[in-house]
């Protein structure tokens, strides 16, 4: 039994103490799933990391509560009493694989190490007992990716690794920290049963923090909802999606995305704006000694596509079809070879210099908003670097009210500037990225996974402010994500891709409705959106 009782979190600031947690009891049984749910902000992550004291401590601290493990306290335990526990009794898959992955080992190595330290396995066991894991939780190694570094893997990929690192040595519990945000719903399916597979098995018991509420009700028997560091309700979880009793549960139950209304949002196809034809990225597969090419991995395998002013192009597909390489192809942040125009002009074949002054009418929004965030740079100098650098602004003056009106467009207060992304949670940390390309007014906006990061109510808000400034400013959007509910509530037309391939395009609620191919089936009914039989035949 996982106990945690009366717990509060302090952290300890320039501008004086903030109380991040408050009273929150909560109580895990082996082989149970509780869910807790609640916006970005609310303390689910640092209620989390209190448990294997991983906060940022002497900076947080625990003014009381109580956290025990079959009945011995981990709240204040000996730093070797908790590493004994850390990947071993508890383990934790958390939000943010690419932070918590170390860039300069392969993953096959990262998986096989807790393999090591905690079931004292030889090294060529460990790697072996890794590699079936990788490949349980779906990285084959067939294309050589179990030997890859972590900067070689999709964000989806890098996750199923956090995953298979969490797993290895059949913990007594699991905290799951947004396990399945960054995956592709066929690759949710997949990771969930495995994990339900495991609790039959072990007895695991599994702490699982989500925004999707779809996960919670397939997965959980009880559920805690949280909101601004408070538990405000609690109970099974059908009884809670049925008959909710707080406001805020009611309001996070009714935020889901819904279709595209045509008739007030997307305009006619007009002339491109920026299209691509035959665009390739391949990456060479070097083997041996001398490093010597053997083959390629075909990320993107020659898609034509256009984007038109005022329309959303939406990108689908499993984690590492090539959605993420195809954004950043386009927009020549990564070599490729094909035709690239923007307003008519062929962007394929320019220097850096000459693509710069172009660089402020085409941004993109990353997936990982930490990565993407320079930790240096207060909130204000990330989001007026890009009006400073290409001289949109006159004084610094005029710089923090751009800034201060971007951060206002995405729901964050004028007064979060002069902090750090570090200071921030997964979501709010979205919300910046989105605040920083925004503030130059681009003309076409690629958006990776923009909204992976976000609860329920706050993707609701950002779908409508996406699609808000679409009609004011007649944006371009190519809307890369695995989120079929989001994608359906933001797209005019959709790209299916498959293996760097576009194997379905059309326009989205067409393709939503009568799917043409077994994969684009496949994927639908994955998230649940399948089509009745007779229109999908």
């Amino acid at each position: 039994m996982l106990r945690i009782r009366d717990l509060a979190v302090r952290f300890h600031t320039e501008d004086g103490p903030v109380d991040a947690v408050h009273a929150v009891d909560l109580s895990l049984a082996p082989g149970e799933t509780l869910a807790l749910v609640g916006e970005s902000g609310s303390g689910k992550s640092v209620t989390a990391l209190s448990v294997l004291g991983l906060l940022p401590y002497p900076r947080a601290s625990h003014p009381r509560g109580s956290i025990q493990l079959d009945g011995a306290e981990l709240l204040g335990a000996p730093e070797g009493t908790l590493r004994r526990i850390r990947g071993n009794e508890i383990s934790m898959i958390f939000q943010e694989p690419m932070t918590s992955l170390n860039p300069l080992h392969t993953v096959v190595r990262q998986v096989a190490e807790p393999l090591m330290l905690h079931q004292r396995l030889s090294r060529e066991a460990a790697r072996s007992e890794a590699r079936r894991l990788l490949e349980r939780v779906g990285l084959g190694q067939t294309d050589g990716r179990i030997d890859a570094h972590p900067h070689q893997l999709s964000g989806g990929q890098r996750q199923r690794v956090m995953i298979a690192c969490a797993l290895a040595n059949r913990p007594k519990f699991l905290i799951a920290d947004e396990p399945t945000s960054a995956l592709d719903v066929t690759v949710q399916e997949d990771i969930l049963a495995l994990i339900s597979e495991l609790q039959r098995e072990t007895g695991m018991g599994l702490l699982l923090i989500t925004h999707d509420l779809t996960i919670v009700r397939s997965v959980a028997a009880r559920t805690a909802v949280m909101q601004a560091g408070r538990i405000v309700e609690a109970g099974p979880t059908e009884a809670i999606f049925q008959r909710p009793e707080h406001a805020y549960t009611r309001s996070l139950l009714a935020n889901q995305p819904g279709i595209r209304d045509l008739a007030t949002t997307g305009e006619p196809a007009g002339k491109p704006l920026l299209e691509a034809r035959n665009l390739q990225v391949h990456y060479p597969i070097r083997k041996g000694i001398l490093r010597r090419t053997v083959g390629h991995v075909k990320a993107v395998d020659g898609i034509d596509l256009s984007l038109t002013a005022g329309r959303t192009l939406g990108v689908v597909g499993e984690s590492g079809c090539g959605k993420t390489t195809l954004g950043q192809a386009l927009l020549r942040l990564i070599a490729s070879t094909g035709s690239i125009r923007f307003e008519g002009q062929a962007i394929d074949t320019l220097g850096w210099n000459e693509l710069r002054p172009l660089r402020s009418k085409m941004q993109f929004v990353f997936q990982d908003p930490y990565g993407a965030l320079s930790p240096r740079l207060s909130v204000y100098g990330i989001v007026a670097e890009g009006l400073l650098l290409n001289r949109l602004v006159a004084t610094t003056e005029e710089a923090r009210e751009r800034a201060a009106a971007a951060l206002d467009e995405v729901g964050l207060p004028a007064d979060v500037m002069d902090r750090y992304p570090h200071e921030f949670s997964g979501g709010q940390r979205q919300r910046i990225s989105i605040a920083r390309a925004l503030a130059l007014t681009p003309s076409v906006l690629v958006l990776d996974e923009p909204t992976s990061a976000l609860d329920l109510s706050v993707q609701a808000q950002i779908v409508n402010l996406l699609n808000a400034l679409q009609a004011r400013h007649r944006l371009a959007y190519l809307f890369i994500s695995h989120d079929l509910r989001v994608v359906r509530a933001m797209a005019d037309d959709l790209l299916v891709m498959h293996a760097g391939l576009a194997v379905e395009r059309g326009p989205a609620e067409e393709v939503f409705r009568r799917p043409a191919t077994d994969y684009t089936k496949r994927l639908l009914r994955a998230a649940q959106l399948a089509p009745p039989a007779e229109s999908s035949a």
